[in-house]
This record gives C-alpha cells, structure tokens and sequence, in this order.
C-alpha cells in the first residue's frame, strides 16, 4: 500500500500513479491513497465546485488485467456552491465512485482510441476521472432546501423575507391606456378639467 500527500496546483499532476511495476503482470494489484488540495475553481463550471485548496481524497485499487490497468476505487471532496433559486451558499460531500479501464495502447483499434482512456508513460493519471466523478455526482442545481422559494423575476428581490411580494405587471400592448386610470373621475379627460 503506498500513501503520500503531493500538493500540487493541478489534479493533472497531483493524481498521477506510476503503474509500471503492474504492467504484464496479469492479476497483481496496488492500493493507492492520496490527498491533494483542489486547484483553482473553474470559472463558468460546473455548480458545485471544490474550493482552492480544500482535500480531495483518492483512494483506489489499481490491477493489472489483459487489457491494461484497471482501475476502482472513491473520490472524496467538500462541494461549495450557490442555490440555483436564491444564490444563498450551499455546500455538499461526496464521495463518489472511481471506475476506469486504462487500456494498453496496442489493444486499442484505431477507430477507438477517441472513446477509450489509454494507459501511457507508464502511469493512471486519476486526476480527469476524479474530477468528472465529482461532477456527475454533484447536484446539477443544487438548492438550499427543497422548497425554497427563490429570488423575485421582477426584481430580484429575495422571496423568503416577504412570501407576499408581488408586482403588478402591465401588459405593454396596453400601456398607453395605463394613464386613463390615473385620473380622478370627475376630470374631463380632454381637457384635464373638473366637469
């Protein structure tokens, strides 16, 4: 079992497990552990992101199978957020599943190396997986609670400190007929002057 922390500003690097003592080896496994701070967030990612330098903990099993490296195991991270309805904080831990095929270049068809994740320079590289487990199993719109009632699309005024705000919308097509009603009813309207 080989465990070590290697701080690293990104997933790509940080997540990387020289496999080569496994390759042809049909059957022979390796326990990994590893924990990373998070990179730098994503802007315009995903909802739910692990923040700069909270843990991201990878635990997996790495084996050698005919085809390449094979790879299962968990992701674990602190998800911070924004409620999709009133952009109040919202946070959430997963822990996610690691399963991944890293295949031998030479068992791969040409036609589907586009589709399949390779096995090269002699290592897995868990940093793409761990950061695509976290994003599928993260919520997609997350919210603060189930029955939030979210911000005002008038105005954007936050709904749960008045459930009874409203605004009375006017159809523009009737716009021009919006000052009628403004007037006192013993106004002429022609003229603007008391009958």
């Amino acid at each position: 079992m080989s465990s070590d922390n290697a701080p690293s500003t990104s997933l790509d690097t940080a997540l990387v497990f020289d496999a080569v003592d496994l390759v042809g080896r049909i059957g022979s496994h390796r326990r990994i552990e590893r924990t990373v701070p998070a990179p730098a967030r994503e802007a315009g990612g995903v909802a739910m992101q692990v923040p700069e330098g909270q843990d991201i903990a990878v635990e997996a099993e790495l084996e050698s199978v005919v085809e390449g490296i094979y790879v299962h195991g968990t992701v674990t991270a602190h998800l911070e957020g924004e409620c999709s309805r009133c952009l109040d904080p919202v946070e959430q831990d997963i822990t996610a599943r690691l399963d991944e095929l890293f295949m031998y270049p030479e068992k791969v068809k040409a036609d589907e190396k586009e589709d399949t994740t390779l096995f090269e320079d002699d290592a897995v590289n868990l940093g793409p997986l761990s950061r695509d487990a976290l994003a599928m199993d993260a919520d997609e719109r997350p919210l603060c609670r189930e029955d939030c009632p979210g911000l005002c699309s008038q105005c954007g005024f936050r709904m749960e400190d008045d459930p009874d705000h409203q605004h009375d919308v006017i159809d523009d097509r009737f716009a021009a007929l919006q000052g009628l009603f403004d007037e006192t009813p013993d106004e002429n309207p022609r003229t603007g002057e008391g009958a």
